[in-house]
């Protein structure tokens, strides 16, 4: 057995002499065996030995009891233990997030902040063929199929081509004791039933089922590591600016645009499921935009792709906007001094009613100085290529017959300033946001 684990560390590099090794001891078969393994290694490659126990507080006395059988394994065995409690029902509750999503980031993020140069965690060929079947069932990709890495970062997982039943029965020869989680028994949890119900029909099938899975999951990594160094070949001249060059990313294949997608979101720190990257993937060939999480969106034009914030929007009734009435002459005079070009300015005189600064509103448009024809502000913005994320956040300046001017950019007709204009108003608006 032992020989099949150093296999594993040797070929994916996981174990070097002289690391200090934090395990992810839950008290259970597999983090046992793991502990016992890594201790009959640990004089050859003197290892320094730590090990860190969440108490979840989900299964009462036998939760606090399997964390005094972990503190007692530890003591016996030399290893430094590290203990964290915490009620993760009522606290994944607070965050909003699901109770297995909530553990798994607080077992993380207690890992962390562990000083060692590795951490190790049990999870085994049979975890991995329940995650493949569990990714399967909800639609994946090839990265999907991939399974559970070997290595990531500081994690590594040297009993990954381990088997459940090899662990158990390795155990059970050996007399060693190991916690038991009846509540992985029980069928209410999907993974559960892939463990308990789908792979022994499957075993039904081919005994040898999990091997089976374990090669078809060298060969897609195999595969993805190829995807990788064309992905590599490719990426720089395809990203400009934080944007997706598209002209250059159409002539690549569907799974080079698949791969080059998923490392740009990663990239920007998003993670995209397989339902995200097809509408992602559609932008690659339209003008849109697609809703990726919150205020976060995939927006595309005629060239470029790219990922874009859609933040809290000015809220204009807070903004300060001061105004200057000057006669034209004194206007010209005072460009003239300051050789100063001003973010709006009209001819007062042709102002109807009152002025007031706003958002744009659906519908608005203005017919541009020196043009005969009328536009929708979002044509202008298009036509200007404002970022979408950015339209919401320019002041529109209008009066009681409709808009005026857009702040920074242009004057409509009507109040543009001309031969005839004797006074010339001047706006400067400013918010905490607006510069």
């Amino acid at each position: 057995m032992n020989k099949k684990i150093i296999n594993t560390i040797e070929k994916y590099n996981l174990i070097e002499p002289n690391d200090t090794i934090l395990i992810a001891l839950s008290g259970g078969a597999d983090s046992v065996f793991l502990a016992k393994f890594l201790l009959s290694i640990r004089e050859t490659y003197n290892l320094t030995l730590k090990a860190a126990h969440v108490e979840h507080g989900i299964r009462g006395k036998e939760s606090l009891s399997d964390c005094s059988f972990v503190e007692e394994f530890c003591k016996i065995n030399n290893i430094e233990c590290f203990i964290l409690h915490i009620n993760a029902i009522e606290e994944a509750k607070a965050a909003k997030i699901g109770v297995e999503e909530y553990s798994r980031n607080k077992r993380y993020e207690f890992f962390n902040t562990i000083e060692c140069d590795k951490i190790a965690t049990a999870h085994n060929l049979s975890d991995n063929v329940e995650t493949i079947l569990f990714r399967l069932a909800r639609g994946t990709s090839l990265k999907g199929m991939c399974g559970i890495p070997v290595k990531r970062d500081k994690i590594i997982r040297p009993i990954i081509e381990v088997s459940s039943k090899e662990i158990r029965n390795y155990l059970q020869e050996n007399n060693i004791p190991y916690c038991v989680d009846f509540t992985n028994n029980e069928n209410e949890y999907n993974r559960n039933k892939i463990r308990n119900i789908i792979i022994p029909m499957f075993k039904e099938i081919n005994g040898d089922f999990e091997n089976a899975v374990n090669r078809f999951i060298k060969s897609a990594n195999e595969d993805q590591n190829f995807l990788d160094s064309s992905v590599d070949l490719i990426y720089e001249s395809i990203v400009y600016d934080n944007s997706l060059d598209l002209k250059q990313l159409r002539k690549k294949s569907v799974s080079e645009i698949k791969q080059v997608l998923i490392r740009y979101f990663k990239e920007n720190d998003i993670s995209l499921d397989e339902y995200h990257l097809s509408e992602v993937l559609k932008l690659v060939y339209t003008k849109s935009k697609t809703q990726i999480n919150n205020n976060i969106f995939a927006i595309s034009n005629e060239n470029y792709l790219r990922v874009a914030c859609f933040g809290n929007n000015i809220d204009f009734s807070n903004v300060v906007v001061k105004k200057e009435v000057l006669s034209k002459n004194d206007f010209l005079t005072k460009c003239e001094l300051s050789s100063k070009k001003f973010d709006f300015y009209c001819d007062c005189d042709k102002i109807i009613g009152n002025v007031l600064v706003r958002a744009r509103k659906t519908g608005d448009k203005i017919t541009l100085s020196g043009r005969n024809c009328s536009k929708t502000l979002k044509k202008l913005y298009n036509e200007l290529s404002i970022p979408i994320e950015d339209r919401n956040n320019i002041p529109v300046i209008v009066d009681d017959n409709g808009v005026i001017g857009i702040y920074g950019y242009c004057v409509d007709e009507r109040v543009s300033v001309k031969n005839d204009t004797k006074n010339v108003m001047i706006l400067n608006i400013r918010t905490e946001d607006f510069n």
